[in-house]
């Protein structure tokens, strides 16, 4: 596996746990024309999804669950620093650093309010992911692939004990809200790398705060379409925003994922 790594601080990662493997990795493949291969970690039956043949998120089979769930990875340069900044901002250690191969080295915590999320420690030098020493990066750049990961964004109970915590391990800040829904972005040194929400009066209150993972589409109408087809559940059809068009589903096995077509 060769994840690729970016920048210390911003979201490049997500991993689908999955009651049902093979129909996850069905509908992702069809619905984004991902392809797969076998993960060569240590977790077992998991799948590598490839997307122009270069690595895009894992999916794996985890026992026990009743829905799916998507994570979202953040580059940090320490995963194991970055677990003691977690504790002293109040949040908690999920599952304590471990290493996934030579490729690199991932924890994953919880939040102040319990939002689960994260990290990824590369072993490969920023900006040569693929190890090569000349600069180039083996991961998909998310910004404009369609089928790729794009960005994250936390929908939260309380903005600012949210950007008090990831402030205080990112150096993340916010920008003021815009919208109606009075969204926000998470900025790093200036540029935006993901966005924050507040929880918007029509979602039902016994939904926890969550890391939403968005996914680029070159068109948010067509992929309505093609989920419903493939199984899936519009959660929130087309919807027009500040930088283009939104629609948020479910797959079938419950996994909540966003995908965004940009303004053209």
């Amino acid at each position: 596996m060769d994840i690729g790594h970016r920048e210390e601080g911003v979201p490049s990662w997500v991993e689908l746990a999955t009651p049902d493997a093979e129909t996850s990795i069905g509908f992702y493949s069809q619905l984004f024309g991902w392809t797969h291969e076998g993960f060569g970690g240590d977790l077992p039956g998991a799948r590598t999804c490839l997307l122009r043949g270069r690595p895009v998120a894992v999916i794996r089979p985890a026992a026990g669950i009743e829905r799916g769930a998507w994570t979202m990875h953040i580059d940090v340069a320490d995963a194991d620093k970055t677990a003691e900044k977690v504790l002293a901002a109040g949040g908690r250690i999920v599952t304590p650093a471990y290493d996934l191969g030579a490729a690199g080295r991932t924890a994953v915590f919880a939040d102040h309010s319990g939002t689960v999320f994260a990290v990824w420690q590369s072993d490969r030098h920023a900006g040569d992911g693929d190890g090569d020493g000349d600069g180039g990066d083996a991961g998909v750049d998310a910004a404009d692939v369609p089928g790729a990961f794009h960005s994250g964004e936390l929908i939260t109970d309380d903005v600012e004990a949210s950007a008090a915590f990831y402030g205080s391990l990112f150096g993340w800040t916010l920008s003021a809200p815009q919208g109606p829904l009075n969204r926000r972005e998470w900025r790093l040194d200036g540029r935006p790398i993901a966005e924050l929400l507040p929880r918007p009066a029509a979602m039902p209150a016994e939904i926890p705060p969550y890391w939403d993972v968005y996914f680029t589409v070159a068109d948010a109408a067509a992929t309505t379409e093609a989920v419903t087809r493939l199984g899936g559940t519009t959660l929130m059809p087309a919807t027009p925003v500040g930088h283009g068009t939104i629609a948020v589903f479910a797959d079938p096995t419950g996994a909540v994922f966003t995908v965004l077509a940009a303004a053209r």
